[in-house]
C-alpha cells in the first residue's frame, strides 16, 4: 500500500475538528499525508508547491461540511482529486462521531 495524500479544510467547526480527530487514527492504519489547501490559497510558495506534489490517482479530499473549503481551494491551485468524501455536520465532536468519520475515511481509501 503505498501512501494517499488527504486534503482537508483547516476549519474550526465542529465537523472539522471531528475530521481532524478521524484523521489521527487512520493515520494510525494507513500511510496516509493530510494536507490542507489554505497555506496555497494564500499565495504561500512553500505551500503551492507543496500541493504540486499531489498524485490525484492517490488523493481523497475530505471535507468537514458541505462548504467543500478543501476541493475549492485546489481547484483555486489548478489541482483537482478524483475522490471527495463530504462528511455530516455535527454539533458534538463525540467518540461516536469521531469512529463514524474513521470508518467513512476507511472506506472511502479503499482502492487508493
Amino acid at each position: 500500500m503505498s501512501r494517499v495524500d488527504i486534503i482537508m479544510c483547516a476549519g474550526f467547526s465542529p465537523s472539522a475538528r471531528m475530521v481532524r480527530k478521524a484523521l489521527r487514527r487512520v493515520a494510525e492504519k494507513r500511510d496516509i499525508r493530510v494536507l490542507s489547501p489554505c497555506g496555497a490559497g494564500s499565495g504561500l510558495a512553500k505551500y503551492q508547491e507543496e500541493l504540486r506534489t499531489i498524485d490525484p490517482a492517490k488523493a481523497l479530499v475530505v471535507e468537514g461540511c458541505d462548504g467543500c473549503c478543501a476541493m475549492q481551494g485546489l481547484m483555486m491551485q489548478g489541482i483537482g482529486a478524483p475522490k471527495l468524501l463530504i462528511m455530516d455536520k455535527i454539533i458534538l465532536v463525540d467518540e461516536k462521531a469521531i469512529a463514524a468519520a474513521e470508518q467513512k475515511i476507511l472506506q472511502a481509501l479503499e482502492g487508493l
